[in-house]
């Protein structure tokens, strides 16, 4: 497939044709927590890249291992040109571009302003054929004044950096827009600054789509040190979108989710964090609105999920890799959680699969 989008209609047509029929050709078995694709225009900022990346490559995994299992990602465009960042770094597309259907995000990251005029003409047209398709678009930093310039922002507020107010009033009269906020979820459409705030809106969608435990894991790993208190990225990223105002349970969260690995139990975090235990699940419901024990099965299930559609291991050695005592007590639990057995429930993933290529 071309990766020029071309000028005569009956020809673009067919490419977009292409684009839809393509269904997922870089190797994706199955359909993760959170798909997103990424468009790098050129002078974009390596910041607002990388704060995307790092925080789905430490959501999407369990440990650090950076393997892409329910977060994956994609840099969209022509694989044989690399883009050159406002630093002058290059970054080569790492694939071509995907069906949208199979994302649940396109990240547009605008470059620098005067470079905003050769921005691939392709980029806008598969943002409108992603729109159609119900996909989120997100501007990041000047990606922006791209979504406004192809209307997307029309009747919605945009979050604007304050270096660039005065440059988008000029450009787009009459669009509201705001400087004071982290980002902006409006329908479809969301809008970010860059700079830190990439990570307050990341930690947002990753909650969303993976829960509040990989969401402060992310949080956690991209944090400079290990203090007593919350930082201040914490406060704009994980306090009020994650709702986590407290750092012990912030840190419980992460020995929860790495709880698969060490088996620990309620009384052992509640001892890591220099707490009772009573004190501790006490605190930990006022923050969670859920038990510390119910919050550690739930975790435990989601992992005994992943294995059961992603590991031939038996039933049985999965309930004991997922910490619990029997075979009958995980089945129960399990079935509690999800409404079904965990043999239907890996049954069903391979029938969703469908035929393995030989």
């Amino acid at each position: 497939m071309t990766d020029t989008a071309p000028s005569d209609s009956r020809d673009y047509i067919t490419w977009l044709d292409a684009i839809w029929n393509k269904r997922l050709e870089s190797g994706w078995s199955g359909r993760p927590s959170l798909a997103v694709g990424i468009l790098v225009c050129p002078g974009f900022a390596m910041m607002s890249l990388s704060g995307i990346l790092e925080s789905l490559r430490h959501a999407g995994d369990i440990g650090d291992k950076s393997r892409q299992i329910d977060c994956k990602w994609e840099i969209l465009g022509d694989t044989k040109k690399p883009v050159h960042s406002s630093c002058g770094l290059p970054v080569v597309p790492t694939s071509d571009y995907l069906n949208p259907n199979d994302l649940d995000y396109i990240f547009i990251i605008g470059g620098l302003l005067d470079q905003l005029d050769t921005v691939p003409e392709q980029y806008r047209r598969y943002l409108h054929a992603a729109h159609v398709a119900g996909v989120g678009l997100v501007g990041v930093c000047t990606g922006a004044f791209i979504l406004a310039q192809e209307r997307f922002l029309k009747g919605q507020l945009a979050c604007i950096h304050p270096y660039h107010r005065k440059d988008f009033q000029f450009a787009f009269p009459g669009q509201a827009f705001t400087t004071h906020e982290d980002f902006i979820i409006g329908d479809r459409i969301t809008t970010v600054p860059g700079g830190i705030s990439i990570l307050s809106l990341m930690t947002e969608l990753i909650k969303k789509h993976l829960g509040p435990d990989r969401s402060a894991k992310a949080v956690h790993q991209l944090s400079l040190s290990e203090r007593r208190g919350i930082g201040r990225f914490e406060r704009t990223g994980l306090t009020p979108h994650v709702e986590v105002a407290d750092a012990r349970i912030q840190k419980a969260l992460i020995l929860m989710e790495d709880s698969t690995k060490s088996q620990i139990t309620i009384p052992q975090i509640a001892s890591q964090l220099g707490m009772s235990e009573r004190n501790f699940s006490r605190i930990f419901a006022q923050e969670m609105k859920v038990s510390a024990k119910s919050y550690l099965v739930s975790t435990r299930l989601k992992y005994c999920m992943w294995l059961l559609k992603n590991s031939g291991d038996s039933v049985t050695s999965i309930a004991y890799s997922g910490g619990f005592s029997s075979c009958s007590h995980f089945s129960t639990a399990f079935r509690g959680q999800y409404g079904m057995s965990p043999k239907a429930a890996r049954a069903s993933a391979k029938a969703m699969a469908g035929p393995q290529p030989g």
